[in-house]
């Protein structure tokens, strides 16, 4: 089965991927840090019993402690754990389906963490299949919950809906033009956090960006999806805006072609390189410069890191070999 980030998404040009959690607290346990490995799988064999009894096959649980170095590593480049969840594996487990597209942290910093992970803008479609599979355990775990608080959570900024909703964006016009700055300002005077994805907040790997709702309490999970998919579309408009502008700069179309030569020609390519020049890319595949389909282009963006390529090849490659891997795959999309 195919996973979530090679299949195409909305506005998949300028967002990346679609990712909502949901924080839930099982009542009667104590929060995450007060809990010994023994109470943490005791949840996870909970959770694993209500899954087999009313989804049977649709989930596969693994014990962190269970998997190599390389495969931790890489389920976090994936975006489907955290570095956090990573750095202690004893205790921690990871329920997914096979496409990855629904999973469960089990006991990172709240006992669960329901995520929906779909590419381009599918903040509706993520929402429900987090807030489908939320409801369906609630109805045999009962989860920690105050009539005026909302939901409890071992961090009390996520108390109220306990809801993160994020986008990934790809802004590298925005960034060029020095955009950034204003943008994170105006974003957050209407309750999201723009920050960046991998690296610095500003200046990313890759011009990738992170924006999502900083507000859990007081609204509605519905209105900081709503509030979060428009503000998302208008950050699109403004980044095509700006690639246009820059695809008529002769200055950019150097360093366009340049890049594009990289990526279609380069026989040993880190990721660090191999992102920059994909973003740039990405200007002139959104202009119709070039013909590249963007989930192939976005899907690199998850294939291509150290750790998963590892994976990919069942060991930990010297450095050099798989920057050679890489390129070697990179060429295959340009061909």
């Amino acid at each position: 089965m195919a996973k979530w980030y090679e299949l195409q998404g909305a506005e998949n040009d300028v967002i990346i991927s679609t990712k909502v959690a949901i924080a839930r607290n099982v009542k009667g346990y104590n929060f995450t840090i007060k809990l010994n490995s023994e109470e943490k799988y005791e949840i996870a064999d909970k959770i694993d019993e209500i899954l087999d009894k009313k989804l049977p096959g649709k989930f596969v649980s693994t014990p962190m402690n269970e998997v190599g170095r390389d495969l931790q590593i890489s389920l976090a480049e994936q975006n489907l754990v955290t570095p956090e969840f990573v750095s202690y594996a004893e205790g921690r487990t990871l329920v997914t389906t096979e496409d990855q597209s629904l999973s469960i942290m089990v006991c990172e910093e709240d006992h669960l963490k329901i995520q929906s992970l779909l590419p381009g803008l599918e903040l509706e479609k993520a929402y429900e299949l987090s807030n489908t599979l939320d409801t369906l355990l609630d109805e045999d775990l009962e989860f920690a919950f105050d009539k005026k608080l909302g939901y409890l959570t071992q961090c009390p900024t996520n108390i109220g809906t306990a809801m993160r909703a994020s986008v990934t964006l790809q802004l590298p016009a925005l960034s060029m033009r020095g955009q950034i700055p204003k943008l994170a300002s105006m974003v957050s005077k209407l309750g999201l956090v723009l920050s960046g994805a991998y690296g610095e907040a500003d200046n990313p790997v890759g011009s990738l960006f992170q924006l999502s709702n900083q507000v859990t309490l007081g609204i509605s999970e519905q209105a900081a999806i709503d509030n979060l998919k428009s503000i998302s579309l208008s950050i699109v408009e403004q980044e095509r805006a700006f690639r246009k502008d820059l695809m008529n700069s002769l200055k950019f179309q150097d360093i366009f072609w340049r890049s594009f030569g990289t990526l279609k020609n380069a026989r040993v390519i880190s990721f660090g390189e191999f992102m920059e020049s994909m973003a740039i890319i990405k200007v002139g595949v959104a202009t119709g410069e070039v013909e590249v389909p963007c989930e192939k282009l976005n899907e690199l963006i998850f294939t291509m890191q150290p750790a998963t390529l590892n994976v990919a090849y069942g060991q930990s490659l010297d450095r050099g070999i798989r920057d050679a891997k890489r390129a070697e795959a990179i060429r295959n999309v340009f061909e």
